[in-house]
């Protein structure tokens, strides 16, 4: 088996902190199988996981990725992490950092949701009776809401805060074998077979291990503003690849144990999930105005110092381990329907005046051909009616009252009037009456097909 069929790459134990929502998210593992020696079992084992997350930043077919892992519960003298990646070493690069992405922003398809609801708030206000609902509605809603060795080369050494991060390549799962019994490290059986999979396939592999987990935990405590000791080292890896791409394979290692994944990718994408895992994923879309890049991040944003709207999607696994035998590729690329709401959500005032035309021309033409028959007003002339309510319910009713209809004729008047009738047509107010109630059904029913649609 050649050097350039099998690929090590090593990468490190950390802290990732991200803020969504307007909410923390809580500190987590990355992914890979995390293991560690027991000094009173005499043995090396698995590390129990409470959770994984990552960070994805993909531009130009590189693709820049932050993991963590929370060792606070870290337990035992050593401890080592490994995991896989679809690139040669000579292209990658890894770092040990201190820092993390701050995100926050609106979900899109709720935030599209509101703006739609808000646009035909607004077209009901133009029926004026409405305006104290409305304001009741609101005050409610607003209440409610926040080295080189025989076989092994070594592309990359770094060591910072007690965490040691080598990027290496191995001619075979011997040399593999032998680089880890060297550093003193071993891996479970169950583990160490699904890493092998990937020999001759054309992956790297990233090693980080911890040698003294006391001196890391020191060296990457970090207090947050509420006072909270939180952890915010973390390992940056570079690599070409032509699709997103995260190691899931790894974490099958945990058998039946459910282990939720986060993955933060900067864009709106679409990852490829096998039907086991589909049923217990949660893919959301975001959107943040303004990220100003902190300086021990530029590299992850390719050097950039600020980015208006970002887009990101929150990619939330919650799978038995067992379930995730294959690793996870992500389409750089959004799905149709999330195209579709952010072009709602970005078109949201000529979508609202164009339902709102619609909306009152056919509510004029249904009422209009109610109040005065089907045969006296043309359809046109009474859609076209609908438009007076741009000057809100007052400015159609007065305009309704101006509208020329039959009347009986002269002889037929002067003979009602000369017997102490009073001639008064109703009509027209019921053209008013029945123009709210349509307009109110129709504003609803647009309203209902465009959130099911967005």
């Amino acid at each position: 088996m050649t050097m350039t069929k099998f690929k090590l790459r090593v990468i490190s134990l950390s802290m990732l902190f991200i803020l969504l929502s307007f909410v923390f998210v809580q500190l987590a593992f990355a992914d890979g199988g995390i293991v560690i020696y027991d000094p009173d079992m005499w043995r090396w084992q698995l590390q129990d996981m409470n959770q994984q997350l990552c960070a994805i930043n993909y531009e130009n077919g590189f693709e820049n990725m932050l993991l963590s892992v929370d060792v606070t519960d870290l337990r035992g003298e050593k401890a080592v992490w490994i995991f896989p990646v679809p690139a040669e070493p000579d292209k990658a690069a890894i770092d040990i950092i201190k820092g993390f992405p701050r995100l926050w922003g609106y979900d899109l398809k709720k935030r599209t949701d509101e703006n739609i609801s808000t646009a035909f708030n607004v077209m009901r206000l133009s029926q004026v009776y409405t305006f104290p609902a409305f304001i009741f509605l609101v005050s409610l809603s607003g209440a409610k809401s926040r080295a080189t060795q025989e076989e092994i080369t070594v592309y990359e050494h770094i060591e910072k805060m007690g965490l040691t991060t080598e990027l290496i390549t191995a001619e075979d799962e011997n040399a593999f074998h032998n680089y880890l019994i060297n550093k003193g490290l071993s891996l479970p059986s169950d583990l160490k077979s699904i890493l092998e999979d990937y020999i001759g396939e054309n992956y790297s592999f990233v090693i980080s291990w911890i040698s003294d987990i006391k001196k890391f935990k020191e060296e990457s405590m970090l207090k947050d503003r509420y006072g909270n000791i939180i952890n915010t080292l973390g390992v940056s890896i570079s690599f070409p690849v032509n699709k997103i791409y995260f190691p899931l394979k790894p974490t099958s290692v945990y058998g039946s144990q459910e282990i939720p994944i986060l993955i933060y990718v900067t864009s709106h994408v679409t990852p490829e999930l096998s039907p086991e895992i589909k049923k217990n994923s949660q893919i959301n879309y975001f959107v943040q105005g303004y990220y100003n890049v902190p300086n021990e991040l530029k590299s992850f944003f390719n050097d950039k110092t600020s980015i208006k709207d970002l887009e990101y999607t929150k990619i939330k696994l919650n799978s038995p381990s067992k379930y995730l035998t294959n690793d996870l590729w992500i389409k750089n690329s959004a799905p149709i329907s999330v195209t579709l709401t952010d072009f709602a959500n970005k078109s949201v005032l000529p979508l609202g005046l164009i339902f709102f035309v619609l909306s009152s021309c056919l509510a004029s033409m249904f009422s209009g051909m109610v109040a005065f028959g089907k045969d006296e007003i043309s359809k046109k002339k009474l859609a076209l009616f609908g438009l007076w309510n741009f000057l809100t319910l007052i400015g159609f009713w007065i305009a309704a009252n101006s509208l020329r209809v039959r009347k009986p004729s002269p002889e037929l008047e002067q003979r009602l009037q000369s017997e102490g009738f009073k001639i008064y047509d109703r009509r027209r107010n019921s053209f008013t009456f029945f123009f709210t109630i349509f307009f109110l059904v129709l504003t609803g029913i647009f309203q209902i097909i465009l959130q099911i649609i967005f």
